[in-house]
């Protein structure tokens, strides 16, 4: 009950970058649901978060993600909440996605912050309904307009 909870406040504050969002009981795991993609004409294996415990989690405590591997984030609607790297210790590249289509992408370095509302947060210019992460050194040239296919 108590994870739950945790995972539930996390949800609702997730992407707000103001708000503290609680994540003592949050653990690095593994996503059950894996899927091929191709982004900007390279292959990956991605983690699917499609559920807001999932998105809510993410890539938190990882120490690792081997090149050509990731999370992605899928959204039912286009959304323009924000990404930060509270308990993540090493960068990630997010590459941000509308219809297919590369909105925008950064490089997120780690935050060393002990307070979830230190971090700097990041998102695209505007909406978005998928998120690719992963190391910087998998997409070091993704650009705006490339295509992204989510295989099954």
């Amino acid at each position: 009950m108590r994870r739950a909870a945790a995972l539930l406040a996390l949800f609702l504050l997730a992407g707000c970058g103001s708000d503290e969002p609680a994540v003592d009981d949050a653990e690095p795991q593994s996503v059950d649901d894996r899927s091929s993609a191709v982004l900007g004409g390279v292959e990956l294996e991605l983690e699917v978060a499609d559920e807001p415990a999932e998105r809510a989690v993410g890539l938190m405590r990882r120490t690792s993600v081997p090149d050509g591997t990731g999370m992605v984030f899928l959204f039912d609607e286009a959304v323009s909440t924000r990404f930060y790297m509270y308990d993540v210790p090493i960068p990630l590249k997010a590459v941000f996605i509308r219809d297919g289509a590369v909105v925008s992408s950064v490089v997120m370095p780690p935050c060393e912050e002990s307070e979830p509302r230190a971090c700097p947060t990041y998102g695209a210019d505007g909406p978005f309904d998928t998120v690719v992460e992963t190391a910087p050194a998998t997409l070091p040239d993704v650009q705006p307009g490339d295509r992204f296919e989510l295989g099954s």
